[in-house]
């Protein structure tokens, strides 16, 4: 079998275009998932010409394969995305933005004062500098105490697919010539499958629950606690779940309006078509 020879033009390839501090600094990632130098800090590349292809087609994103595929070719550290914690995920999208097209993104914004739309640009190293290691605290209540870590890119892309299909279905049910009575029919056939999907939400949130010095981590036995337990119990958790996600949002931040020179709060969306657009 005759050896390819080496690519001479393989010297021009592209090069890591910056380094990132995860903001978990490597905890909560699924074994093998990720390759992690002694340094802590992960090379991160420009996107080729296929990712942006990719990054920029709507149903190529539909399912979160093709923003794995780009992530992997952005991330050779990253050996699975679809287990990148989700304390990372931002973090690893404005790396990626970063390193494709230069530190500065510029939004756009209507004032709530008088409506006048106005462009900022922000300087996204400063805004990466703002996302710091997430703490995932503990609750008790009753004699359980329960221990709490991030959700999965993996679990969010499955969760978000699910919702978009339930609430199709249901505004073509709503929108379909049915009777008010086979409507209601069907959408409470529907509802056992929205309360599941929120549950099994909350579920994938915990790591474990330990009751009499016993640690439960197996998910179904979990799942089938949060099922049973009583609404006050269920009501904590949920709380403290919906807390914990909020770590994970990037802040609002204060603008100027160009018309009225007043300021407003803002944010920033990560919808792909307008972040990478």
């Amino acid at each position: 079998m005759v050896n390819e020879p080496n690519n001479p033009l393989s010297k021009h390839f592209r090069q890591p275009a910056i380094y990132l501090d995860l903001p978990s600094k490597g905890q909560h990632w699924s074994p093998g998932s990720i390759d992690l130098p002694e340094s802590g800090q992960i090379p991160v590349y420009s996107m080729t010409v296929k990712d942006e292809i990719t990054i920029k087609t709507p149903d190529a994103l539909m399912n979160g394969e093709g923003t794995v595929n780009v992530i992997q070719s952005c991330f050779p550290s990253i050996k699975n995305a679809w287990k990148i914690p989700v304390c990372d995920l931002d973090a690893i999208l404005v790396a990626m933005r970063i390193a494709s097209y230069g530190d500065e993104l510029t939004l756009t914004s209507q004032c709530k004062h008088c409506n006048e739309t106005n462009e900022h640009a922000i300087d996204l190293r400063v805004l990466m500098d703002t996302m710091t290691e997430p703490v995932f605290d503990s609750i008790e209540t009753a004699e359980l105490v329960i221990e709490f870590k991030p959700q999965l890119f993996e679990t969010i892309n499955n969760s978000n697919m699910a919702n978009f299909k339930t609430q199709s279905l249901l505004q073509t049910i709503m929108a379909s010539d049915l009777t008010e009575e086979e409507k209601t029919k069907r959408f409470n056939e529907l509802l056992p499958e929205v309360t599941n999907l929120n549950v099994s939400v909350i579920a994938d949130s915990i790591k474990s629950i330990t009751v009499e010095d016993t640690a439960v981590t197996n998910q179904k036995h979990i799942l089938d606690f949060l099922n049973n337990c009583d609404r006050k119990t269920y009501e904590q958790i949920k709380t403290h779940v919906e807390s914990l996600a909020q770590q994970n949002k990037i802040k609002p931040f204060d603008v100027e309006c160009a018309g009225c020179e007043k300021q407003y709060e803002t944010s920033m969306s990560f919808e792909f078509s307008n972040f990478f657009g």
